[in-house]
């Protein structure tokens, strides 16, 4: 059943009872294959997760694309292997989640709790992890195209990271303890331009050297 309340007039639909009930089910069983029959089935439903809490759930594998999780509480999920891009996990605690080998392309984070996250091996293009909170995450071996705007990267390498895009969006990042201080600021005599680009708020608008 899908949850709607009134704002201005107007109906937001803001979460399913259906579909939480069913990959609840799914990460009780273990086992994700009716949570993505579903989802082949029903390619263009909208996943309204907002606010729901899937504390160290299961859902190794499961189809998530374009899923909203606004606000949900993932601390310790098992993502790994999952498809989450093109959604929304704005100011989500996915604290100690686990995002190995994960698809995390074009996915919003902005503002999420993603302290000691793996992102091993994770796929994270045009990923948007402005102000998140990403201490202690491990990016080995990702392929790390996305925006870093003013995240908090205490006690993170960066270099174990596959692609890493060098000169990308990072003024404001927190870097106390990281192998990357020096190189972050090494503008390229190509890029003159950055730092106009670097003053305003990013939305993806990420530089590929």
């Amino acid at each position: 059943m899908i949850e709607v309340k009134i704002v201005k007039d107007e109906f937001v639909i803001t979460f399913d009872r259906e579909q939480f009930d069913l990959l609840m089910k799914c990460s009780g069983q273990k086992d994700m294959t009716e949570w993505n029959a579903w989802r082949k089935h029903n390619p263009d439903r909208p996943v309204l997760l907002q606010n729901s809490n899937l504390e160290k759930a299961y859902l190794r594998g499961a189809d998530l694309h374009g899923a909203d999780f606004r606000g949900a509480n993932l601390r310790g999920a098992d993502l790994s292997g999952a498809k989450l891009c093109d959604g929304s996990r704005r100011w989500a605690d996915l604290s100690g989640v686990d995002l190995r080998e994960a698809d995390l392309c074009l996915t919003d984070f902005r503002g999420a709790n993603l302290l000691g996250a793996n992102f091993s091996r994770a796929y994270l293009y045009y990923t948007n992890l402005s102000w998140t909170d990403l201490s202690f995450a491990d990016f080995h071996d990702a392929d790390l195209w996305a925006c870093l705007y003013k995240a908090v990267l205490t006690s993170v390498d960066l270099s174990q990271a596959n692609r890493f895009v060098k000169y990308f969006t990072k003024r404001g990042c927190q870097l106390e303890e990281t192998h990357e201080r020096e190189r972050f600021f090494n503008i390229s005599p190509k890029l003159k331009w950055l730092p106009k680009a670097l003053s305003r708020e990013p939305e993806l608008d990420l530089i590929a050297v």
